[in-house]
């Protein structure tokens, strides 16, 4: 254990300061008023009276090569957390073709219903492959199955939902577009895209979470390009370490020029307070060792918590604390956390 330990720590001595990084998009207005004004407390209510006309909403993209680390379910957690603590109007963009967020907050029926009605990712991508025009806002559906926010005035959570199917066809759909568009790389063609589709239903929002697809193909290379923030959930293990090591020195090093846009905050996931070596690590990141820019209140583990990725069933609803128990308050921490990081640029 001992010598798994100084691995890790000789690894990260190798990684750049992520602190480096900057950011080019506007920083999330609203929120930081909010925080400012001392909503440090979980306390929703509406806000709609002093929402800006047309504020610019932040893109933060959830994203992880390593699957295992609990994307999907820190997505869910900050949509939930941030639509409760905040009243922000958050829009989900799942880019994932495990659909993992989509069946969180609509449920298997319910995404069924949409896959039948052509609603997602799916259909954009198609159509998009065939040289058509992305049109986001007829795709934007009402998600999620907190009591608190039924009535959609103090908080809402609206989702992108992505689709099944992809899987399948993902390589498909590449070569078609690559079909119609050869001189430029798909990713690039594609960021500009979703871009432009993006601005006209950014100023609907406050925040957009993207849950970003493994792997660095042409779809999550997209949507990282229109992040401002990335958030790496991890967990203290020697590969999903290495992974993240990777994840970093990618994000620096390619020619995406990512290292000019964006900030990048790894979330410590499944965390065992009770494993020694765990408690360690955490603690060094914490104190700023490896210059991470680490998000210091880690996500433990918790039975709860896979239970809360299962959606109740269309129609049905459920109260933050029957959703999540003793585990509420990871979910309004990490709300707090990335508000904080957000309004102040850190």
């Amino acid at each position: 254990m001992a010598e798994f330990g100084e691995d890790l720590t000789k690894e990260f001595r190798r990684v750049p300061r992520v602190t480096a990084l900057k950011s080019g998009i506007p920083t999330l207005a609203r929120l930081a008023s909010l925080w400012e004004q001392g909503f440090r407390r979980w306390n929703p209510k509406s806000v709609e009276s002093d929402r800006p006309a047309a504020a610019m909403a932040v893109c933060l993209a959830i994203a992880n090569p390593k699957g295992g680390v609990g994307k999907s379910l820190t997505t869910l957690m900050l949509a939930d957390g941030l639509a409760l603590a905040y009243g922000a109007r958050v829009l989900v963009f799942d880019a994932d073709p495990q659909a993992g967020i989509t069946q969180a907050l609509l449920g298997i029926v319910a995404q069924d219903d949409l896959d039948q009605r052509q609603i997602g990712l799916g259909p954009l991508l198609r159509k998009w492959s065939q040289g058509q025009e992305i049109d986001l806002a007829s795709h934007c559906v009402p998600a999620g199955d907190l009591a608190e926010l039924r009535n959609r005035q103090a908080g809402r959570i609206d989702l992108i939902p992505s689709n099944h199917q992809l899987l399948g066809e993902i390589a498909d759909i590449e070569h078609a577009a690559r079909h119609i568009r050869r001189r430029d790389r798909l990713d690039i063609l594609l960021a500009g895209a979703l871009r432009s589709a993006f601005r006209n239903v950014l100023p609907n929002y406050d925040i957009v979470l993207i849950d970003c697809p493994a792997g660095p193909g042409p779809l999550g290379l997209a949507v990282l390009r229109l992040a401002g923030h990335i958030l790496t959930p991890t967990s203290l293990e020697a590969n999903s370490y290495s992974t993240l090591v990777g994840f970093l020195q990618f994000i620096l090093d390619d020619d995406l020029d990512l290292a000019s846009q964006v900030k990048v905050h790894p979330l410590i996931t499944q965390y065992h307070a009770s494993n020694t070596l765990q408690r360690q690590m955490l603690d060094h990141i914490q104190q700023g060792y490896y210059g991470l820019n680490a998000i210091g209140r880690p996500i433990s583990y918790a039975t709860v918590l896979q239970g809360a990725a299962s959606h109740p069933g269309a129609g049905s609803f459920r109260t933050a604390r029957e959703k999540y128990g003793n585990s509420l308050a990871d979910v309004l921490g990490l709300a707090h956390a990335v508000a904080q990081r957000i309004s102040s640029g850190g």
